[in-house]
């Protein structure tokens, strides 16, 4: 007997961490990770591996994490300084460059490049020979391989460049970061907003062809000597243009982010630029026909499939830049840097206003939720709904035992109001601020702290960050670290928190492909409730769950039935404040 119990709970145990490993290919992503707040753009991040990396800003901060981006620490600070860019050649040995001053206010530092041998704790001024250098836009790290006592070895070269509202200079290591040599580049460019060397001799700068914004045309250098001379290889013909970044997914094959500044409503075509020669030769290719859009940074992950960032939001491609859709990897994004991970996949990371990771595996609960938040990013999910329902409550023997009709009105996130029986009812329910007051003939009759379980997994996870929307998870009990896949009523799903044939512990089950939510499970009062969204209807471009079934200890309990259902534009938030429940009057 106690055999059998030992083999039981080893294979248990196996059952568990089976559960646990377990990762499924789905739709590639853009998860917002969790970083301190800042105000406006950043510019830069950079990896060494799936794990270690580093970004930083213009408040002259620098962060580190060590968990591919999950945990992010604060380094090192200096104020007056403004990172723009950052490279590192290993764990330990790093450079991160300064926009200098006279281009953004606050900025009070004139050292153009710094570098750190202890991974990003202290930060040396760098020595350079050469002209005086302003400010730094790009750092590239090039990896050289050599022949080392008989074995593959690389030697590191660094290649700055710099500056958005010149002037130009670049400058140049050869020997691992220790020596630098500067260069003025004004003779044939004034901006420089990228650099990027395929090999020792030949590279490609982004660049402005002039230092007046207003008489600027978008313009592409390229070199075979190793810098010492520079030739145009691409110049568009509009003004308030200028290339911003760049990225080559393969040898010959690479895309160029081109900005414009021009306000005229006849400049509203936006474009990139593709080279398939290795830079030699460039074609633009239209992005959006849109004003208000901005290009910044772009990333592929190969040859066809990639992102630029911009404002308002970012844009896809899975053609090779020949038709383009929205991508919600956050406004502004400066840079994308691509990274490999264990089993070879690509990992795209970017910065802008907020920090963010693609990726195309769910691993855990907090993978689900990511992508949750992703599918419908943008306002892609309702903010307000309101609706009437017939609601038909059940005896234990599942007999009906009464019929009412409810009237709701919802503001997400967080914000739901239930009068009962008539749009003016003085009884019903207010949630808000994750708090529900009820309310009998007009009176409160009760306030209690509440995390409505319905509520976050079901609309507010579309307008939370993917990292508050875990953090409540944790609170309310969800294991987000147990993920399985099943099919449920026809749909391929996903199941957070509970292993196969669990239907006790909290959990919620997710669609695979549209990612809206089919059931939830949570424990209540000492009682299990099993609620589930059924009868998904597209209605004005939106996913409805018309029918709600409530199981109670695994008997029927409740069934909600919505109709009249409307998307209003705006709702007055003075609906949702207590001390107006009563004079509230749904239309």
């Amino acid at each position: 007997m106690r055999l059998q119990k030992i083999q039981l709970t080893i294979g248990l145990i196996f059952c568990l961490q089976f559960s646990f490993s377990q990762k499924f290919e789905t739709k590639p992503y853009w998860q917002q990770l969790k970083t301190d707040s800042y105000q406006g753009k950043q510019d830069d991040i950079y990896f060494i591996d799936s794990k270690t990396g580093w970004y930083c800003n213009g408040s002259g901060k620098i962060y580190k994490t060590t968990n591919g981006g999950t945990d992010w620490e604060l380094i090192f600070e200096k104020k007056g300084t403004f990172f723009r860019c950052i490279g590192f050649i290993d764990s330990l040995v790093g450079f991160a460059g300064n926009i200098g001053i006279d281009y953004f206010p606050n900025v009070e530092d004139t050292v153009p490049l710094y570098k750190t041998n202890d991974g990003g704790r202290s930060w040396q001024p760098v020595v350079y020979n050469g002209p005086i250098v302003k400010g730094l836009c790009a750092i590239q790290i090039y990896k050289e391989p050599i022949i080392n006592s008989g074995k593959l070895d690389y030697k590191s070269h660094v290649f700055c460049g710099g500056r958005v509202g010149s002037p130009a200079f670049t400058m140049i290591s050869h020997d691992n970061g220790k020596t630098f040599q500067s260069k003025d580049m004004r003779p044939f460019c004034q901006y420089i907003l990228d650099i990027h060397f395929f090999n020792l001799k030949e590279g490609i700068i982004c660049a402005a062809s002039n230092s007046e914004l207003d008489q600027s045309h978008a313009l592409i250098i390229r070199t075979k000597d190793g810098g010492n001379t520079w030739e145009k290889v691409y110049e568009s013909q509009r003004f308030f243009e200028l290339t911003w970044k760049q990225h080559f997914p393969g040898k010959k094959v690479g895309y160029v982010t081109i900005q414009s500044y021009d306000t005229a409503a006849t400049s509203s075509q936006r474009y990139i630029a593709k080279t398939n020669d290795g830079g030699l030769t460039w074609k633009e290719l239209p992005l959006v026909n849109d004003i208000n859009v901005r290009e910044f940074g772009v990333g592929f992950t190969d040859e066809k499939n990639g992102f630029i960032g911009a404002v308002p939001n970012g844009f896809e491609t899975h053609d090779g830049g020949l038709s383009w859709e929205k991508s919600y990897m956050g406004p502004a994004t400066n840079k994308i840097r691509i990274q490999k991970d264990k089993s070879g996949k690509s990992i795209a990371y970017g910065i802008g206003v907020i920090v963010s990771k693609n990726k195309s595996v769910i691993e855990d609960g907090k993978d689900v939720v990511a992508a949750m938040r992703n599918a419908y990013a943008g306002g892609r999910w309702y903010k307000n709904f309101s609706f009437s329902q017939n609601t038909l409550f059940y005896k234990e023997d599942g007999t009906i035992d009464k019929k009412e009709v409810w009237h709701e009105i919802a503001s997400f996130p967080g914000k739901l109001l239930i009068k009962f029986n008539s749009k003016d009812s003085k009884d019903g329910y207010v949630f808000s601020q994750n708090k529900v007051n009820v309310f009998k003939d007009g009176k409160m009759v009760m306030e209690k702290p509440m995390i409505h379980d319905l509520l976050l997994t079901a609309f507010d996870v579309y307008f939370h960050k993917p990292y508050e929307t875990t953090r409540l998870l944790d609170s309310l009990g969800y294991n987000l670290k147990l993920v399985r896949q099943t099919n449920y009523n026809g749909r391929k799903v996903y199941v957070v928190g509970a292993a196969d044939g669990d239907l006790k512990s909290n959990q919620f089950w997710v669609d695979a492909e549209r990612f809206y939510l089919h059931r939830v499970i949570y424990k209540q009062n000492n009682a299990v409730r099993d609620v589930k969204f059924e009868s998904y209807e597209l209605m004005e471009s939106n996913w409805v769950a018309k029918k709600i079934t409530f199981m109670l200890n695994g008997k029927l309990n409740m069934v909600e039935d919505y109709f009249d259902i409307k998307f209003p534009k705006e709702v007055k938030p003075s609906i949702f404040e207590v001390s107006t429940f009563s004079d509230v009057k749904l239309d």
